[in-house]
C-alpha cells in the first residue's frame, strides 16, 4: 500500500509530465524511496527528514518553473506558494507523526493548487488527464 507521501509523489510526477509535455522544461520525476528494515537500523530520523526535504525541494523547483511560465495564480487570483519546510520538534512518536502530517499538508496544498491552475489553463481536465 502506498503512503500519503507516495501518492503526493505520484501526483507531482504526473503534473511534471504535463508541464514537460507542453513546454520546454526538464522537470525530473521524484523517485519513490522504499522503506526497508535496513532503513530502521540506520538513523531513521535523518533519513525521514532527508526524504521530506528532497520532495519539498523538488516541489519548490516545480513551482519555480510554473512561475516562469506565469502559471502561478488561479483565475480567482489565489497565488501558488512554495511549500514550507517544517521543522521536526522532537524524536517522540507524536512529534514525528505531527511533522509528517504538517509536511504532507504543505506539499498537498501546493500540488492541489497547481493542478487547479493547470485545469484552468486547459492543460489537463478535472480528473487530471491530459486534454488532447
Amino acid at each position: 500500500m502506498d503512503s500519503e507521501l507516495d501518492m503526493l509523489i505520484h501526483a507531482f510526477n504526473h503534473l511534471s509530465d504535463v508541464i514537460n509535455r507542453y513546454f520546454d522544461t526538464e522537470l525530473e520525476h521524484i523517485v519513490k524511496t522504499d522503506i526497508t528494515a535496513k532503513t530502521f537500523n540506520g538513523n531513521y530520523r535523518d533519513q525521514l527528514l532527508a526524504r521530506y526535504y528532497n520532495v519539498t525541494e523538488d516541489v519548490n523547483r516545480f513551482v519555480q518553473t510554473l512561475e516562469g511560465l506565469n502559471f502561478n495564480r488561479t483565475i480567482d487570483g489565489i497565488s501558488l506558494n512554495r511549500p514550507a519546510l517544517i521543522e521536526m520538534e522532537g524524536l517522540a512518536f507524536n512529534d514525528v507523526q505531527n511533522y509528517i502530517t504538517k509536511q504532507e499538508e504543505e506539499i498537498n496544498q501546493t500540488l492541489t493548487l497547481a493542478k487547479q491552475i493547470l485545469v484552468e489553463q486547459g492543460l489537463i481536465d478535472e480528473e487530471g488527464d491530459n486534454d488532447d
